[in-house]
């Protein structure tokens, strides 16, 4: 699937041919896309979906304004993270947690939730996804700070009603 990013500040739009290149080629560090003309990062993907099974006359309409890759497990499985907004200038508001395998004997990769399910992710997955979520400024430092107290090795398991 191409991925066609919209900048902001200047009127040009970049492709990128793959979910790949998309993180490869069009991201930053912290996992924002790119203007591939302006360098700037005020850009989106529109993701508009078909009708769900369950409401047949709603559609999913975001904008995808980063992509955050965490660490492939040993399958080659590669979870990732689309993180979206509600308009193409508005904050990011959601995570969209997915994986992809490896290509296949035709090069092209398989996105999906997960083999047979959502994506699992370890512990060690969770905190690196919260340290790259806090380098986005998804995350305020504080947050993070808290966080890391609740999940900490030796920390008590919280009691749930």
């Amino acid at each position: 699937m191409a991925y066609q990013i919209r900048c902001l500040k200047c009127p040009a739009d970049t492709w990128a041919g793959n979910l790949l290149d998309l993180i490869d080629g069009h991201t930053t560090l912290t996992g924002r896309l790119r203007c591939g003309h302006c360098g700037e990062t005020e850009t989106y993907v529109a993701q508009i979906t078909g009708r769900w099974e369950q409401e047949p006359d709603a559609s999913w309409d975001e904008y995808i304004k980063g992509v955050i890759r965490l660490t492939p497990d040993a399958l080659g499985i590669t979870p990732f993270v689309f993180l979206t907004a509600a308009a193409p200038d508005g904050e990011v508001s959601q995570l969209r947690v997915s994986y992809y395998t490896a290509p296949g004997p035709d090069g092209r990769l398989t996105p999906g939730l997960g083999p047979g399910t959502a994506p699992a992710l370890t512990m060690d997955t969770l905190r690196q996804l919260l340290v790259k979520l806090g380098a986005y400024g998804f995350v305020r430092p504080r947050e993070l700070e808290v966080v890391a107290q609740l999940i900490r090795l030796d920390a008590p398991l919280l009691d749930t009603p």
